[in-house]
């Protein structure tokens, strides 16, 4: 620093350490690159390092360059599967599926259907949710925006709980904050809000909606 080069790169240097300690470096490697205004490329396989310390990620698969945006961006919006399941903790559930009309047919047998408007695109459909933006037991939204669903694991964290159910044919995470929970075997229904889905066509695995393109030329 002392030499005040024009860019640092960093090549995972809190992989070494113990998580409480990863989490004060980072917040000081993060105040100190505000502080000075500096350029630092910084190399990680920890999507929560990313994240937090970005302004703009890079996400590489099989040594590509597949997305380039703001860490907000990758998240509401990914480019693919694979920035898809790689951005975001539980990861994005994924439900393959048949579109037909305006709603999504699974092998299951559940329909999830579509947001206005997004009717265009291939038939074969992997549909993409987050846990967050599951709702565990509403029965006040359209039945085709929720899906039944069977409780077969529950992770109690303490300020929120992890549910991993059996819907539509498929093994679903939701994130729950609820202190009630429902127990193992136990029938149930979740929610979800059409805005919130993630559409990706099931042979390229590339995002085809909501329509908003965050792809970004790498240069």
């Amino acid at each position: 620093m002392v030499r005040e080069p024009r860019a640092f790169l960093l090549d995972e240097p809190l992989s070494n350490l113990d998580a409480q300690l990863r989490v004060s470096t980072r917040l000081e490697i993060r105040t100190l690159q505000k502080r000075l205004g500096m350029t630092m490329i910084y190399t990680t396989h920890d999507q929560v390092e990313a994240i937090t310390l970005a302004d703009r990620i890079a996400v590489m698969n099989a040594g590509r360059i597949v997305q380039v945006a703001t860490p907000l961006d990758l998240y509401d919006f990914p480019a693919n599967r694979f920035v898809a399941g790689f951005i975001g903790s539980p990861a994005m559930n994924f439900i393959p599926g048949t579109r037909r009309a305006d709603a999504i047919h699974t092998a299951g047998g559940a329909v999830i259907g579509l947001p206005e408007g997004d009717v265009d695109g291939p038939d074969d459909i992997v549909v993409g949710l987050r846990p967050e933006h599951l709702t565990l037991d509403i029965d006040s939204v359209p039945a085709a925006h929720r899906l039944d669903a069977t409780v077969r694991h529950v992770e109690n964290l303490g300020s929120e709980a992890e549910i991993y159910v059996e819907a539509g044919g498929t093994r679903l995470c939701l994130r729950h904050f609820g202190r009630r929970l429902p127990d193992i075997g136990t029938q149930v229904r979740i929610g979800f809000d059409p805005a919130r889905l993630h559409l990706f066509d099931a042979r390229s695995n590339e995002r085809i909606g909501p329509r908003h393109d965050t792809r970004v030329n790498a240069s």
